[in-house]
């Protein structure tokens, strides 16, 4: 499903941003199309039936693709577009997707976000062999491509809009009860899963970083720590008395909480928990998608992260502490049994750790596109500063 040319060593910042340039100056040039599978379109609007055939009819003898067209998208980490598609006799009796959803790297800033980060061949790696694991609300995917020389990327996933009626959600969306009690369940799915799996260090490994490992190679690609400086002051207004009074205390108090990921078992993290990144289906059930950020680590760090995003603050005070003993039990269902006193401090530690998400994306990097709208950043802001300041979250070290 995925393919990759990889080089013989990960080059430096300037060596990527060079290499990246001279790539994309060849690409203005030459506009190159993809044809065979091993291509890596350079943007969406190169892909060619042939190359749709070869990734979309592998399985399916005889298919093909006759033709498409480029449907609606949008932009951020990376560039999206919908591909709407007609198959010959043999596809559409075989009931070949008629939609398929592209994400893409075309420019340098997505390059650098999706490239250089890592989190291009981290996606593939999802799609290719983690979901086909798992029984949840979640997409499909149906080829994932990269280039770690131009750091050209390709996804090809499922249209949840056409196959499941879904809506996202945005920081609008009030979750009820019953889509909270859904959000924490699908956390326990795939937590539950891969709950100490070897694999994720071994097999999976080459591809797949610890949580502490994937931040701090953020880190050094974007240099995070002047934009969340920046952005406490930004949001100062948002952020509660305590927390402001205590900021220079937040970086340290996420390096400090890397210590969790290497003193507890390790499992899976989607690692992007944010409304932004689940979805309602047509028969009202929730879904998570955009896997892009995915690595290991210890499970309060997506728990955390999704209770202090995706509810409102009034929700989450009332739900919080009824949410994790849920989540708790049904990571006994799946014969792993925490207690809910380390469980509940392991949830105060990491909430820094979410917060560290959103402060350099409402300052974010030059090397970084502009990935969320102000008022989305200063909203999850608030929502998680209130939090760390509900349940003394700088005390918890």
């Amino acid at each position: 499903m995925s393919t990759a040319t990889v080089p013989a060593r990960r080059p430096s910042l300037v060596s990527a941003l060079a290499r990246i340039g001279v790539h994309r100056a060849w690409e203005s040039i030459v506009q190159p199309l993809a044809h065979r599978l091993s291509d890596v379109p350079f943007r969406i609007e190169a892909v060619t039936a042939p190359w749709l055939t070869a990734a979309l009819c592998a399985k399916t003898a005889d298919a093909k693709v006759v033709s498409f067209r480029l449907g609606d998208g949008s932009a951020g980490t990376s560039v999206r577009r919908r591909i709407h598609l007609t198959y010959n006799d043999v596809g559409r009796a075989a009931g070949l997707p008629a939609t398929v959803f592209a994400k893409s790297t075309p420019n340098a800033l997505t390059r650098m976000a999706n490239g250089y980060s890592g989190t291009m061949a981290s996606e593939a790696l999802f799609y290719a062999q983690l979901r086909p694991e798992l029984s949840l609300e979640a997409p499909r995917g149906y080829h994932s491509a990269y280039d770690l020389r131009s750091y050209r990327s390709i996804h090809l996933l499922e249209d949840l809009v056409a196959t499941k009626g879904a809506t996202f959600c945005s920081p609008q969306t009030v979750i009820n009860r019953r889509q909270a009690n859904e959000i924490v369940d699908t956390l326990a799915a795939f937590h539950g899963h891969f709950f100490g799996d070897p694999r994720l260090k071994s097999v999976f490994g080459a591809g797949l970083r610890s949580y502490p490992q994937w931040f701090m190679d953020g880190d050094r690609m974007a240099n995070l720590r002047p934009g969340h400086e920046k952005a406490m002051t930004k949001a100062a207004d948002v952020i509660p008395a305590d927390i402001r009074a205590r900021r220079e205390e937040i970086w340290p108090k996420l390096q400090e909480s890397f210590a969790d990921h290497a003193q507890h078992p390790a499992t899976l993290l989607h690692s992007d928990v944010h409304l932004g990144n689940w979805y309602v289906t047509g028969t009202g059930g929730m879904g998570l998608c955009d896997w892009q950020c995915v690595n290991h680590g210890v499970w309060a760090r997506d728990f955390a992260y999704a209770v202090s995003s995706t509810l409102t603050i009034q929700d989450r005070r009332a739900w919080e502490r009824a949410l994790l003993e849920r989540y708790l039990g049904r990571l006994r269902a799946c014969g792993q049994s925490i207690g809910l006193t380390d469980a509940w401090r392991l949830y105060r530690r990491q909430l820094p750790a979410a917060l560290l998400m959103w402060t350099p994306t409402l300052c974010h990097s030059p090397l970084l596109p502009d990935m969320q709208p102000e008022a989305t950043s200063i909203e999850l802001i608030r929502r998680m500063t209130t939090a760390m300041s509900d349940l003394k979250a700088l005390d918890a070290f």
